[in-house]
């Protein structure tokens, strides 16, 4: 019961849309519990961080530790829906597809899924890196983050150099094309970071909007680019199944939604 009644407290802390918190009248009329019992609930959760009281305003939020917690449990939920998700583009492509995320400057590739009989020979690359400004996972994670943040992550960063293949040299240029990636939700590169090849990646959010992750198929460019449509239409649509597992809003369509960043 009290585990229950928490759980209300929670909820109702977590439907409130203004980002300024929620006072413990406000919060006991939207729950419709006695105030006295929400005030004492509410000390309690303080106690484990799992709800903050601003001083100043006396309104109460969601704690860090809850968020932690949340982000925890989104990254194993992640691990453990992705590999299907994974094989069954890699089955209809008939190409590796590989889960990255970002780290630091650089995309990590978390896991790479292969077709039973490969047709190409491209490889898996679980565990390796590459400049995520040369990449098309990449730059679709790049481009949830705000310009301040980007600038931010870039600040020491020297791109010039770093792909010589890259048509991105600069943070100025990074930027310009991380607006075209917004604009298309999908990204596509080719040779830039490697030769021959063609890379096409789409975002997977999380159950906050959040992008946590990209799709990624890369092959020969010479076999793919004459069905490359096709191909990001398939990235697509398995980066929008995966994130609808992980709990992300969708539209009443099945697509992502557009955020402002």
């Amino acid at each position: 019961m009290r585990l229950t009644k928490d759980l209300d407290l929670l909820r109702g802390l977590a439907a409130d849309s203004t980002g300024e918190g929620l006072g413990v009248v406000r919060l006991a009329t939207a729950i419709g519990r006695d105030k006295s019992q929400v005030s004492r609930s509410l000390r309690a959760l303080v106690e484990t961080g799992l709800v903050e009281r601003d001083p100043s305003t006396g309104r109460y939020q969601l704690g860090l530790e809850l968020y932690a917690l949340a982000a925890a449990t989104a990254q194993r939920r992640l691990m453990s829906v992705a590999p299907d998700v994974l094989r069954h583009l890699a089955g209809e492509l008939d190409e590796t597809v590989h889960l990255c995320t970002l780290h630091g400057i650089d995309v990590l590739t978390l896991r790479s899924e292969s077709p039973p009989v490969r047709a190409t020979a491209w490889g898996a690359w679980e565990g390796e890196t590459a400049p995520a400004h040369a990449t098309s996972a990449g730059r679709v994670l790049l481009a949830g983050l705000p310009p301040a943040a980007l600038r931010d992550r870039y600040r020491a960063a020297e791109l010039s150099g770093t792909a010589p293949r890259s048509r991105v040299q600069s943070v100025e240029e990074l930027m310009a094309v991380l607006a075209d990636v917004r604009a298309d939700g999908t990204a596509i590169v080719r040779e830039e970071h490697e030769e021959g090849a063609v890379g096409v990646s789409a975002p997977v959010h999380d159950f906050r909007g959040d992008r946590v992750a990209a799709i990624n198929v890369s092959g020969e460019r010479r076999l793919m680019e004459p069905h490359l449509d096709d191909v990001l239409a398939s990235v697509a649509a398995a980066a929008v199944r995966l994130s609808r597992l992980l709990g992300a809003p969708t539209t009443v369509d099945g697509h992502m939604p557009r955020r402002p960043t």
